[in-house]
């Protein structure tokens, strides 16, 4: 049974990480549609967003207006006010996509170091691979294919500067758009499919230097 969609706050550094998860309802709606893209060679081209991005990745699909609106817009805008009025004891007015995409990632792809644009940013799963493949003494190392990774700052005493995380289906982050992070590239059969999204809130809370 899928846990509560309840938000959880985590502060791994600096910038604090909203962390909740998607309802099964949009993640089937999202992949749905995705599946129909991949296999339409029109629209693939039509909506194909890889060369703007970052991701040395097989395809990653801008989502159109009449998928994000309504649900999924609805979702993402209650978790952000909940993850910024419980940071800055203030409620957000506004919330306007800038953009929303799927990334479709397969064995041996990555996607480097890198962070986004807007006020807002957010990366979460919609499927994942059955095997990520061994890893290189995982006992002594850890197994850390196919995770996200957060950057910030510099490692020192009391304080990491890199959180990483295993991907898990309905899983979805939220974090500040300078927030560095990376994919790491995993070795096994099967699709990485993940979503992301840019976003403004209220210029007068993001920007602390008005105030």
């Amino acid at each position: 049974m899928k846990k509560e969609n309840k938000l959880e706050i985590i502060k791994p550094f600096g910038p604090s990480v909203g962390v909740t998860n998607l309802p099964n309802i949009l993640i089937d709606k999202i992949n749905t549609f995705v599946d129909e893209v991949a296999k339409d060679e029109v629209k693939s081209k039509e909506l194909d967003m890889g060369r703007d991005l970052a991701g040395q990745v097989t395809q990653e699909i801008l989502l159109p207006d009449e998928i994000i609106k309504d649900e999924l817009y609805n979702f993402i805008k209650k978790a952000t006010k909940t993850y910024i009025q419980y940071l800055t004891s203030k409620e957000i007015q506004k919330f306007d996509f800038i953009k929303v995409w799927v990334v479709r990632q397969f064995q041996n792809e990555y996607n480097p170091i890198h962070w986004h644009n807007g006020h807002i940013s957010g990366a979460g799963y919609l499927k994942l691979p059955t095997d990520f493949g061994s890893s290189k003494h995982p006992e002594k190392k850890g197994d850390f294919h196919g995770n996200i990774n957060f950057v910030h700052g510099t490692r020192q005493f009391l304080s990491n500067s890199i959180m990483t995380s295993k991907p898990e289906i309905g899983k979805i982050y939220i974090f500040p758009n300078y927030m560095m992070h990376s994919v790491n590239p995993f070795y096994g059969e099967g699709e990485r499919r993940s979503i992301s999204f840019n976003a403004n809130i209220d210029q007068s809370i993001f920007d602390i230097y008005s105030r």
